[in-house]
């Protein structure tokens, strides 16, 4: 029997785990959250539903350096960062750091300025 203790449908022994560690205030890497997990004795479903669940709260982050500091970003925040290291080669830490600033980071779809130069790379190469 699946026994569900909040709104986001969890099973209580993740929701205890997370309890434990400081969540959702504390950034690790998927390696770090999978061994706590199965450290506090989560099993192989609970651990999916946990990944599950950071992944889609974006939580689940990745140690990224870059412009002299560490940042944890999220799997599509990394992915807006490497299109704007291509369409940007020189000065992309800058631009990260605008996107950051605005809240924009991760959303390369919304991302105006990355599309018109995405745009303008396409037509030159026609």
């Amino acid at each position: 029997m699946t026994i569900y203790i909040n709104q986001e449908d969890l099973y209580e022994r993740t929701q205890d785990f997370l309890s434990t560690v400081n969540y959702p205030n504390v950034h690790m890497t998927w390696g770090q959250w999978c061994e706590q997990a199965e450290t506090y004795g989560l099993d192989a479903t609970e651990i999916a539903e946990l990944e599950q669940h950071l992944e889609s709260s974006n939580q689940l982050t990745r140690p990224v350096r870059f412009a002299g500091r560490q940042w944890w970003l999220t799997k599509q925040e990394i992915e807006h960062v490497e299109l704007l290291k291509v369409c940007f080669p020189v000065g992309w830490e800058t631009e990260v750091e605008k996107r950051m600033q605005r809240r924009e980071l991760g959303y390369s779809n919304r991302d105006v300025a990355l599309k018109g130069k995405k745009k303008a790379k396409h037509s030159v190469h026609q």
